[in-house]
C-alpha cells in the first residue's frame, strides 16, 4: 500500500488527538494542529489540626490521636475546638465517656453526671446521683413529687413524713396556709416560738384572730385571753374604759389600776 505507515501514523496522531481533546485543554483550532494541557489533579493542604506534623487521618490510623466518636477528628481537637464537651477535663469527649460507661448520664441529656452535680445540678443527700434519677430510675420516695428524695426534705417534727405530704393529707395542720405545719411554728420542742399559741389550745393565734377578729379586740395580734384584764370582766384593759372597774373612766382616775383610789382628778364628778 503507498504511504501505508505514513497514513497509519496520521490517523494514530488524530486518535490520540481526540482523546486528549476530551480529558484535556484544547489550544488549537483542529485536532491535528492542537496543542493539549492535562489538568493534574489539585495538590490540596494536609489537614494537621494539633499542628504535630502528621495529617489527621494518619495520626487516627496510626493509632498517635484518639478518635472516639469516629468522625475523622482528631479527639483533642474535638475538644479545642469546641465541638465536643469534655467537662471533666479527661481529655477525651463527654460522649464517648457516657457511651464507654465510664461516665453516667442517668438523665440522658449526654452530659456526665458529675459534671452535672458540679455544675449545680441537685444532689440533696451527696451520693453522686442527680435527685430526679434517684427517683425516677432508683425508686427513692417522693412523696409530693417534687422529684428531690424525701429524706432532703423538710419533716420539722421528725416523724418520718415530710411536712408537705402531712399537711396535704391533712390540710387543718396549716391553719395559716404558709406551707409549715403549725405545730413547729408554735412549739419551741420543734423549733417553734411558745408565745404563737399563747393559750396552748394546739391552734396558732393567729388563725383563731383570723376566724373570729372579735378575740382580738385592740387588733395586736394576740388573744384578748392572753393580755390583762385587771377588773376580769372579760375586757382587756387596753379596750376597757374603766380599768379596775370602780366607776371612773381611766383617764380621771387618780390610779385607774386600783379599784380602792378612784378619786376624781380633774373633779368633773
Amino acid at each position: 500500500m503507498r504511504n501505508g505507515p505514513s497514513r497509519i501514523l496520521q490517523c494514530v496522531s488524530r486518535i490520540l488527538a481526540t482523546v486528549v481533546l476530551c480529558l484535556g485543554i484544547c489550544t488549537g483550532s483542529n485536532a491535528s494542529a492542537a496543542t493539549f494541557m492535562i489538568p493534574l489533579i489539585p495538590n490540596f493542604p494536609l489537614v494537621d489540626c494539633n499542628s504535630n506534623g502528621v495529617e489527621d487521618t494518619d495520626d487516627i490510623t496510626n493509632g498517635t490521636s484518639a478518635d472516639c466518636n469516629s468522625n475523622g477528628i482528631p479527639d483533642e481537637c474535638d475538644i479545642n475546638s469546641g465541638f465536643s464537651l469534655d467537662c471533666n477535663g479527661n481529655s477525651v469527649p463527654d460522649t464517648c465517656d457516657i457511651d464507654a460507661g465510664t461516665a453516667k448520664d442517668c438523665n440522658g441529656n449526654l452530659i456526665p453526671d458529675t459534671c452535672e452535680i458540679i455544675a449545680g445540678g441537685s444532689d440533696c443527700n451527696n451520693n453522686n446521683i442527680i435527685d430526679s434519677c434517684e427517683v425516677l430510675l432508683l425508686g427513692a420516695d417522693d412523696c409530693n413529687g417534687n422529684l428531690v428524695p424525701d429524706e432532703c426534705d423538710i419533716d420539722c417534727d421528725s416523724n418520718g413524713v415530710i411536712d408537705d405530704c402531712e399537711i396535704t393529707a391533712d390540710p387543718t395542720k396549716d391553719c395559716d396556709i404558709d406551707g409549715a405545719l403549725d405545730l413547729c411554728q408554735y412549739s419551741s420542742e420543734y423549733g417553734g416560738v411558745d408565745a404563737l399559741d399563747c393559750d396552748d389550745n394546739l391552734v396558732l393565734d393567729s388563725c383563731q384572730i383570723t376566724a373570729n377578729a372579735a378575740l382580738d379586740c385592740d387588733t395586736d395580734g394576740i388573744l384578748d385571753s392572753c393580755e390583762t384584764d385587771t377588773d376580769s370582766d372579760g375586757t382587756i384593759d387596753d379596750c376597757d374604759p374603766d380599768d379596775d372597774n370602780d366607776g371612773v373612766a381611766d383617764g380621771d382616775d387618780s390610779d385607774q389600776l386600783n379599784n380602792l383610789l378612784c378619786r376624781d382628778v380633774d373633779t368633773d364628778g
